[in-house]
């Protein structure tokens, strides 16, 4: 489509007269900040190699974790006799440090960390069982669990300073530390490559009761089955819902082949292959639910395997820059580029907690040495042993949970302990989504649940909806086989048999994506649609079902968004397919009789000034947006579809020229 304009695909929709400046849902700009990092980010980015999703993800989180943090930090609930409780961790951890560099202790550290799926039933389930023993532990806090007072570290102001910066790798470090040092059991790793080997990650044996328990909707069985969150609800997840993927060989390979930290932390322009935050991030959004959520990713034990796994690449990492001369304890990023609060100089944010440690300090091999980690499963040591994995063609994959068919993609592995040089040339902007056929269905099989959490409580009753319009074009590449017996090669439903009509209506589909996105079989798809707080700290999504085989198709969904009737809520829109092809936000505008739609920021503010144009249940939203009684004409009331999503493929950011 044109740019700028969703032109005449959406003149069946009826005026909304939407002012720029006054009226119930405002059009605002996006705050600077946003704008700057999605520039930034996109920087020389092919919108045909990168996941557009996984940049305004970033952005956007970025943005609320500095203006929002506060709304959502646990940690000061914390009661004295808690913060004595942490303190005391802190100085059991020290001390062994310091022992074991004087060597007080004998050789070897009871901190061996092994990937999950290769320990004994009895290994693995003391695991389990100390989360529960946490879990159930009131005797230092009547208020809060002894797990919940360690994990509430990871909010507010703290969770701000342990991301998007090198400091993400010295405060993770200590942060699992602490988690192991109340536990006494070393923390496993989950290696994640071995499931994205899968066809369909989501069937991997971990999401069983054996391991982490059901990966969608709320978690009522396996060993986490009766934990209750700080709001007092299970854990949500929704895992591989779509737009987001887990970490890859391919990528741990290009990471692993850095030398210098300041090539692996962020600020990296693009979504940097080289970028451990970037995998990170992607595991946190596979996951989803409370997963997603920074200030609440801990409240699921499956936080401390994934950051035992990252832990495990910044030692492989280490480990090739002692290899090369260079000293990792002195490798800390310096200069101009190094966001606020990340420098080398600054105290981690556990205090009052801990001593006043320096980022600069957690680089310090002391803390290495206090760690072993087994090898990540390879082909030569039988996966690690044990029967959850399998060895295909030299690489070890996850075993399927249930009876589902075993299928794998078949990628090279990784040798952790030497780090594998990646080819010199590889792609830098390609931490991508890789989509077969069986994850598409899988994705289009699962429901979505949402945590309906706002300023770090969860309510229903706090949100009110809006319905979205999503017009959604094929993408260039897919070819359904639906066509005459005689041309079997062809696809009656592409554009490319019509050109003439398709331009005519602004059908112009310019990008052809690199990425392999197989769609259903069906050409049955989903486009997400996420609400982000500005003002408040608090997410929705849901999804539209759209039909990949039709040149355009149109569907609707309902969006919630905290309820502005205490104050104005101000938020952004955004939406993207399963494989995290982004789309474009319009809004109508009405001239001369004329109704047309424009691109707008995506930003807006909602109050519960009059023209009414949201609703205050979900149910009211349908029945203010469908007729479909008897003795009417049935259809769209389009007078409450303020906002379409145009997904149009085009070769440019949305975001671009806005600043």
């Amino acid at each position: 489509m044109r740019k700028g304009q969703t032109n005449l695909i959406v003149c069946f929709l009826a005026a909304v007269v939407l002012p720029l400046s006054l009226g119930l849902i405002e059009e605002l700009n996006t705050p600077r900040d946003i704008l700057e990092c999605l520039t930034y980010k996109s920087q020389n980015a092919s919108i045909g190699e990168v996941s557009g999703r996984s940049i305004q993800d970033f952005c956007i989180r970025k943005f609320t974790l500095e203006t929002q943090s506060g709304k959502e930090n646990f940690a000061q609930n914390i009661s004295t006799e808690g913060v004595q409780y942490l303190k005391s961790l802190f100085r059991q951890l020290e001390s062994e440090v310091h022992d074991q560099k004087r060597g007080k202790r004998q050789a070897g550290t009871w901190r061996v960390r092994r990937e999950i799926r290769t320990l004994s039933d009895a290994q693995r389930n003391s695991v389990f069982q100390c989360f529960r023993r946490l879990k159930n532990d009131y005797s230092v806090d009547r208020r809060m669990s002894t797990y919940d007072m360690i994990a509430s570290l990871h909010s507010g102001q703290a969770a701000r300073l342990m991301h998007n910066g090198p400091g993400f790798l010295p405060r993770h470090m200590v942060y699992v530390l602490v988690m192991e040092t109340a536990c006494r059991i070393p923390m496993p790793y989950w290696d994640m490559t071995t499931d994205s080997e899968m066809m369909d990650p989501t069937q991997s044996i971990v999401w069983s009761d054996l391991f982490f328990g059901p990966g969608n909707g709320p978690v009522l069985s396996g060993p986490f089955g009766r934990f209750r969150t700080p709001t007092g609800t299970p854990i949500i997840r929704n895992i591989g819902s779509g737009g987001a993927s887990l970490a890859r060989k391919a990528g741990i390979r290009a990471l692993l082949s850095r030398r210098r930290t300041f090539q692996i932390t962020e600020p990296q322009p693009a979504q940097s292959i080289f970028s451990i935050e970037n995998h990170h991030n992607g595991v946190h959004n596979w996951i989803d639910g409370y997963m997603s959520g920074l200030n609440t990713a801990s409240w699921d034990p499956v936080f401390w395997f994934i950051h035992s796994f990252f832990q495990l690449l910044w030692v492989a990492f280490r480990n090739g820059q002692r290899a090369s001369g260079i000293n990792p304890e002195r490798d800390y990023p310096r200069g101009v580029r190094v966001p606020a609060g990340h420098e080398f100089y600054q105290r981690m944010n556990f205090m009052p907690f801990m001593r006043r440690m320096t980022n600069l300090e957690g680089f310090s091999s002391r803390y290495d040495r206090i760690v072993q980690y087994a090898p990540m499963p390879r082909c030569s040591d039988a996966c690690g042993g044990g029967p959850y994995f399998v060895c295909l063609r030299g690489v070890c994959v996850s075993r399927s949970r249930g009876r589902q068919p075993f299928r794998f993609r078949g990628k090279r592995s990784i040798n952790t302990q030497e780090s594998q040089l990646a080819d010199e040339n590889v792609n830098p902007n390609t931490t991508n989504i890789i989509q077969s056929n069986e994850a598409a269905l899988s994705t289009l099989n699962k429901p979505y649940q949402n945590t309906f959490m706002v300023n770090g409580k969860v309510d229903e009753d706090a949100w009110a909806y809006i319905p979205i319009r999503v017009l959604y074009e094929r993408p260039r590449g897919f070819n359904f086989h639906t066509s005459s017996p005689r041309t079997t090669k062809r696809d009656m439903y592409d554009p490319e048999n019509f050109k003439k009509e398709a331009k005519r209506i602004g059908l112009q589909n310019q990008v052809q994506y690199k990425q392999q996105c197989d769609p259903s079989g069906s050409g049955a798809g989903k486009v997400f649609v996420q609400s982000s707080g500005l003002n408040y700290a608090g997410t929705y999504k849901d999804y539209a079902i759209v039909d990949e085989r039709q040149p355009v198709t149109s569907a609707m969904t309902y969006i919630g968004f905290k309820k502005p009737f205490d104050s104005d809520s101000e938020l952004i829109l955004t939406a993207y397919d399963t494989c995290g092809r982004i789309c474009r936000p319009a809004c109508p505008v009405y001239n001369h009789n004329r109704e047309t739609y424009k691109a707008c920021s995506g930003s807006f503010r909602i109050s519960s000034r009059a023209p009414l144009m949201f609703s205050s249940t979900y149910g009211s939203a349908v029945s203010n947006t469908w007729n479909v009684r008897e003795g009417m004409e049935p259809g769209c009331q389009s007078k409450s579809l303020p906002i379409t999503f145009v997904c149009d493929h085009q070769n440019s950011w949305p975001w671009e020229s806005k600043l």
